[in-house]
C-alpha cells in the first residue's frame, strides 16, 4: 500500500472515529431521562475512547504522512 493510499485510509478512519464520537455522545444525552445516569456514562465513556482512538489515529498518520517522498525538494535546486 503507498503512503498517500495509506494517508487517505487514516484520515478516513479519523473522520470516523469522530462521526461515531458524536453519536454516543448524543445518545448519552437522550438516553439519559430513560436509562439513568449509569447509561449515560456508559454511553460518554464510550464517545471519549472513539475520541481517544482518533487522536492516536491521527499521530500514526502524522508520522506516516511526514516520512513521505518530497519530490518538489528536488526540483528547486
Amino acid at each position: 500500500m503507498k503512503r498517500t493510499a495509506l494517508h487517505r485510509l487514516l484520515v478516513v478512519a479519523v473522520v470516523v472515529l469522530l462521526a461515531v464520537a458524536a453519536a454516543l455522545y448524543v445518545l448519552s444525552v437522550t438516553l439519559a431521562p430513560s436509562g439513568g445516569p449509569e447509561v449515560a456514562g456508559t454511553f460518554v465513556g464510550y464517545a471519549w475512547g472513539a475520541v481517544v482512538a482518533a487522536v492516536l489515529v491521527g499521530i500514526v498518520d502524522f508520522f506516516v504522512r511526514s516520512n513521505g517522498p518530497r519530490a518538489h525538494d528536488d526540483r528547486a535546486s
